[in-house]
């Protein structure tokens, strides 16, 4: 198969780069808001002399700067997979020799090569895509006689225009990347990341495609075995010769979720075990440009129904986490994914949450209505009143640092396994970072895998509120805040209706759009309980 791909903006991420750049150059202030390169050009065009100062700063990003610039998130995979199948990767751009306004004449095309050969485009040993596979066009209308001659079963290109060319080649699946809307472009295949291209194109990952980009940097796996389950990250035990069995896991696509979970979780592992805490599996290797971590395999039961025992277990490690916190230096984490440092920011959350599922209520009519006549009047009641019982220091400023912990943030016995020593061994660390305690105690005790019995849940919130006495304000910020995370539970069991930003979507969907729908119900059921169970708790804060 032949495979023909643009370049910028399609294997090239610049977003950093053109913001990074327009501050340095002063076109922008360093306060600017925005961050995607569609709002830099905007934005630049509507000044004076806007359209010369944005091709001014093009010829900067594309020429001297190009080296700075990311891949996009998945594409080694892709291209790594495709060499694999023995497909033929073509790469044409439209892409003048000079950027325009520059003065020192650096050539595009020379920078665009030395980036992809930084990148190991021309490597054999890696992606190995031949050098006489690349070309630049002058004009758009080149780059489609290119690609019209190329005889490529799809190309991939982040512009519509490329497309609507009167001679782009009927016989090439036209793939948009981007964030398009579908029913504008029904003569195209829209996918807004490389991961729903790789499995466009390539179908569903292989255990041999993992084992490929595994080969790339670590040694030759033996044996390989994906795990069931495995939440958002994809979890394979795998073999491999000197050592005992290893977990290798896959990230989700970093196109879709900008957080750094390898590099999040990899750090905090090393770091946690740098300070003492060894029931946590060791971190062994990582590579960002495949987003595969490699850990510590542990072996050890699930605990479907926890004891007192267990309990006192879990209570032990963030005992360890809070003497951690007050030791370390705190530029050695960061904040842990959706912290709630505030009332404000939790409240935020929970709205955000909220206006995305209102987003696809109107095309799901039992969705509408719990949004509608359950959630919203249950959220407008108890807001404002859980809001006035929280205290000042917290309420729209940030917690301060030194009442913070370090926090798993997914913290619970779904995310440990006992081992046959009795040792609990406490996994999932990929949105670790500094939080409100406050929070670590209610999503305990809220989760839906938790399966807590009251007198379980009793001593928890006891246990926390002693360990963190030294914060006057927990229990009353605990008290305040239960209701409220339990209204951002019932909307994060919903994930499965938005099928575009979580993987539940994908693994509800997955036998088909009858089964989709019932699973979904379910999936209300649940969230209805929940909010069943908020009016409890609201009555308890009354």
């Amino acid at each position: 198969m032949r495979i023909g791909l643009d370049f910028d903006n399609t294997i090239v991420r610049y977003d950093d780069v053109f913001r990074e750049i327009a501050i340095k150059e002063k076109m922008l202030k360093g306060n600017w808001f925005g961050k995607k390169k569609s709002e830099i050009r905007d934005y630049l065009r509507l000044q004076p002399s806007g359209k010369q100062t944005w091709m001014k700063l093009q010829g900067l990003v594309y020429g001297k700067h190009m080296h700075t610039a990311d891949i996009m998130p998945s594409v080694t995979n892709f291209l790594l997979s495709c060499r694999l199948r023995k497909h033929e990767i073509f790469i044409v751009s439209h892409k003048t020799e000079y950027g325009h306004f520059d003065p020192e004449k650096v050539s595009l095309r020379s920078e665009a090569l030395k980036w992809m050969e930084t990148k190991g485009f021309f490597n054999k040993k890696y992606i190995g895509i031949n050098k006489e596979n690349i070309f630049f066009a002058k004009t758009r209308i080149d780059k489609v006689n290119i690609i019209s001659n190329l005889n490529c079963s799809y190309f991939v290109d982040d512009l519509p225009e490329i497309f609507t060319e009167d001679y782009f080649p009927d016989q090439t699946e036209k793939i948009l990347f981007g964030f398009y809307d579908k029913k504008a472009h029904p003569d195209k295949t829209v996918l807004n990341s490389w991961s729903k291209i790789f499995r466009h194109i390539l179908g569903e990952v292989t255990n041999e495609d993992i084992i490929f980009w595994l080969r790339s940097f670590f040694s030759p796996i033996e044996k390989i075995e994906k795990m069931a389950g495995g939440g958002n990250s994809d979890i394979y035990q795998i073999h491999i010769q000197g050592f005992e069995s290893l977990a290798l896991k896959h990230y989700p696509d970093r196109l879709l979720d900008r957080r750094p979970r390898l590099e999040t979780e990899f750090h905090s592992l090393q770091q946690l075990r740098k300070n003492g805490i060894t029931n946590i599996p060791k971190a062994i290797e990582k590579n960002t440009g495949v987003n595969l971590g490699l850990y510590e395999w542990i072996e050890g039961r699930k605990i479907t129904a926890p004891t007192i025992q267990d309990l006192e277990l879990v209570i032990l490690f963030v005992k360890k986490l809070n003497w951690i916190s007050k030791k370390v230096d705190p530029d050695d984490f960061t904040t842990a994914s959706e912290a709630c440092l505030s009332a404000k920011e939790l409240i935020r959350q929970v709205q955000y949450r909220l206006e995305n599922l209102y987003r696809i209520g109107g095309k799901k009519p039992d969705l509408k209505f719990f949004l509608e006549d359950v959630f919203s009047p249950l959220w407008n009641q108890i807001k404002d009143k859980c809001i006035s019982f929280w205290p000042e220091e917290s309420l729209e400023s940030a917690l301060p640092l030194r009442k913070q912990i370090l926090s798993p943030s997914d913290f619970g016995f779904h995310n440990c396994l006992m081992k046959n020593d009795e040792n609990l061994v406490f996994l999932d660390f990929e949105y670790f970072g500094w939080d409100d305690p406050v929070k670590l105690a209610a999503d305990f005790i809220w989760h839906p895998a938790m399966r807590l019995d009251n007198s379980l849940k009793q001593k928890w919130k006891d246990a926390t509120i002693g360990l963190y006495s030294s914060d006057l304000y927990f229990e009353k910020r605990l008290n305040a805040s239960m209701p409220l995370y339990g209204m951002r539970w019932a909307l994060i069991i919903l994930n499965g209706f938005l099928p575009d930003q979580n993987r539940s979507y994908r693994y509800l969907s997955t036998d088909g759009e009858q089964n989709l729908e019932k699973k979904q119900k379910i999936q209300l059921k649940k969230a209805k309980y929940y909010c069943k169970l908020v009016k409890e708790k609201f009555c308890e804060l009354n």
